[in-house]
């Protein structure tokens, strides 16, 4: 894009000009590179183990652009050529500014205080109606062998988001340019949390004036690269039209879904995001009688859900993100709506001795066997120069291949993942059904009752082990990074919809949550509970909760020692399965009709063992002829499939009164001509038989199949 002169006409020659002029630093500094000149100033690493680059080079004339090439305001040109554009939502309230003249004097230092930094940027930005003194930060440091990092760092006073919201917010977009030739090797524009994946670009094509592009999500200040040339929006796949915002690697979520391991722009991408109001001291900051704002001094109230627990249904109205201000590099051709100024960190670090203000934290619900836990997500306030990533950027390179790019490493903590998907189990026959293929759909239309939806508003999700963290999702993906080996409580919430709660272990590398990395959760008004204990039998190790035709709505290990407690949809029918103590299973059947007036189906006694799958295979096949009998088109006697599931169901019943009176033998007779019988049944379905269409026996069939299975177990497992 041709820069215009000071009388507004395009010439063509500007663009080679910029170039010579990003670049000129490059051939005064020769082969010692941007951090060559930075290293200059670094105290002796002899005597210094962390040396701190300086964020600006020294005056010595070989050490920096010779005056007719260096910026008339001293930023190193390279530093300015690669300034991004920043492209803003329409409801950002904190757009990055300086926080030296927020600076107060106290008995500890020269701080900024997150009251007083929050009232006098609102009060300026109300006064004057544009964002004061917008600025960025920048600094350089060496990032490996031949390999410089421009780091561009962004202060707001204030972030309020989903999971988080804390004073003094700062974001990072690091540029990794080859020393010898300036030429940029990968973008990495910080994410939600630093649990949370960049977004990064490799190898980004910035020939010309093409500029790099930050997309700021609305009040986190999280970023995302943008450089596909579709201005302002992020694009997390490539398509014919456009190419993909971001390079990280495509990860398979779950069996049916692969996404690039990204945190992306989630608002941008067709999620509608709940905001939370933060509080202080049990009221809302808003109304803190210890601070001079209002409620339009915070995120829209359009997007901010109060009470999370207290709606009956998640929120559909939430809007989704529109383009807001953009603020430019001093000399970017883009057209903006401010010029922000380009500063070296150092100035803030000789200016600030600390960034404080009052701990505000985010509570999450996490159901127990009895009542609802809460745990509260703490934020906390992260100071550049006190970040492993200010002088060793690498350390904020979050895909494994980018990485190997740079340096030649990877690191094992890059690839010891949690990914997974959550949806919601609506009303409806409509939605996605895991256990019906789409050749049994049509004949279980009138039969369904429930089925999977995307979700209606995004969630929070908790990740809790010695360190907690949370991260929203992203059309119901969320993703972790770096995670922990060892034992982990992930909880999810969202407006309007009951929480969930489950543990698992994490051994290293890629673990998928919840049932191969799907998650359900359910609207409060539809929810049932169902709750068991095992602390008087063998105890409960995990649990399973399949719906009859929507599939497995929970699979993990119970939040408490023993029992458990999962939201369900009411309409919905269940098979449990738990896994006890030392290993046996167990299951039993969960219908409309064993929820109580308080929405309850408890269990005060989990059982496992023969007499338990037995008992849970009975029920099954009581439901699976119910079942037949609807879609069979012999309303009266003959039907002989019926025939077989009804003697199965007999001798079902057999075996469990005999494995309760400690009968084995004729518990596992009675068993194995269950198992006869059913595949008696199989046969008649796939034969020439003609009670039933071909849907409906693509409906019976995996139910039968599913049925075997069961009295197989419980053949092979032992008494309780």
């Amino acid at each position: 894009m041709p820069i215009p002169n000071e009388d507004g006409d395009e010439t063509p020659s500007d663009t080679t000009r910029r170039r010579v002029l990003a670049y000129a630093a490059l051939a005064v500094l020769g082969g010692s590179g941007i951090a060559g000149a930075w290293a200059a100033s670094r105290p002796d690493e002899s005597t210094d183990p962390t040396p701190t680059p300086s964020a600006s080079p020294t005056s010595t004339a070989t050490d920096r652009p010779t005056d007719a090439d260096a910026p008339a305001d001293g930023v190193p040109a390279i530093v300015s050529r690669y300034a991004p554009d920043l492209y803003f939502g329409a409801l950002e309230k904190w757009y990055p500014t300086d926080p030296r003249p927020y600076v107060i004097e106290t008995d500890d230092g020269r701080v900024v205080d997150g009251f007083a930094a929050l009232e006098e940027y609102s009060a300026a930005f109300d006064g004057g109606g544009a964002p004061p003194a917008p600025t960025v930060f920048y600094n350089v440091v060496e990032a490996a062998a031949g390999v410089d990092a421009i780091q561009y760092w962004c202060y707001s006073v204030f972030d309020q988001f989903t999971v988080n919201f804390h004073w003094h917010d700062w974001e990072l977009l690091q540029v990794f340019v080859d020393r010898e030739t300036g030429e940029p090797l990968l973008l990495s524009a910080s994410a939600h949390a630093r649990s949370s994946p960049n977004n990064e670009f490799l190898d980004p094509d910035l020939s010309g004036d093409r500029r790099i592009g930050v997309l700021s999500e609305v009040g986190s200040h999280s970023s995302a690269s943008e450089v596909n040339d579709v201005v302002p929006s992020f694009e997390r796949l490539s398509t014919d039209d456009w190419g993909s915002d971001v390079t990280n690697d495509l990860l398979d979520v779950t069996q049916t879904l692969a996404a690039p391991f990204a945190y992306g722009l989630p608002r941008d991408e067709g999620a509608r995001l709940p905001f939370a109001m933060p509080e202080l001291d049990g009221r809302r900051l808003d109304r803190h009688a210890g601070l001079s704002v209002d409620r339009a001094d915070f995120i829209d109230e359009r997007v901010t859900v109060e009470d999370w627990r207290g709606i009956p249904r998640p929120p559909t109205d939430l809007p989704l993100r529109e383009p807001g201000l953009v603020l430019a590099p001093p000399g970017s051709p883009t057209a903006s709506d401010a010029t922000y100024a380009l500063e070296p960190l150092d100035g803030v670090r000789e200016a600030v001795d600390d960034f404080v203000g009052p701990q505000l934290s985010f509570e999450f619900a996490i159901p127990g066997f009895l009542e609802e836990r809460f745990a509260d997500h703490i934020t906390s306030v992260g100071i550049p120069w006190e970040q492993e990533r200010f002088a060793d950027p690498l350390a904020d390179v979050t895909d494994p291949a980018h990485r190997r790019r740079i340096d030649g490493t990877t690191p094992s903590a890059l690839s010891n993942r949690v990914v997974g998907r959550i949806r919601y189990l609506g009303t409806g026959a409509d939605g996605a059904l895991d256990r019906v293929s789409d050749a049994a759909r049509d004949a279980l239309t009138d039969v369904i009752d429930v089925s999977l939806y995307a979700l209606p508003v995004e969630a929070a999700v908790r990740l809790a082990s010695e360190n907690p963290e949370a991260t929203a999702t992203r059309n119901g993906v969320f993703g972790y990074l770096d995670v922990e080996a060892g034992d982990h409580l992930l909880a999810v919430n969202a407006p309007g919809l009951a929480p969930l709660g489950q543990r698992f272990v994490h051994d290293g590398g890629l673990v998928r949550a919840g049932a191969d990395g799907e998650l359900t959760l359910v609207a409060n008004e539809d929810a049932g509970w169902i709750r068991g204990d095992g602390r008087e039998t063998n105890g409960v190790a995990r649990v399973r909760v399949i719906e009859d035709y929507a599939g497995v709505v929970y699979d993990g290990r119970p939040v408490e020692a023993d029992r458990f407690s999962v939201a369900v949809h009411r309409d919905g029918r269940y098979t449990v399965e738990v896994v006890d103590g030392d290993g046996t299973r167990g299951a039993y059947r969960v219908d409309p009709g064993d929820f109580g007036d308080d929405f309850e189906a408890v269990r005060e006694r989990v059982e496992t063992g023969k007499a338990s799958l037995a008992g849970a295979l009975r029920d099954e096949l009581g439901d699976l002829r119910e079942l037949a009998r609807a879609l069979s088109s012999r309303k009266s006697d003959g039907d002989e499939v019926i025939d077989r599931l009804s003697r199965a169901l007999e001798d079902a019943d057999a075996a469990v009164r005999a494995a309760n009176r400690g009968d084995v033998r004729t518990a596992n007779e009675r068993l194995s001509n269950v198992v006869s019988l059913l595949n008696e049944a199989l046969e008649l379905l796939s034969g020439e038989q003609r009670a039933y269409s071909d849907a409906a026996a693509a409906a019976l069939e995996p139910r039968v199949l599913d049925a075997v299975d069961r009295a197989e177990t419980a053949i092979e497992s032992g008494p309780a």
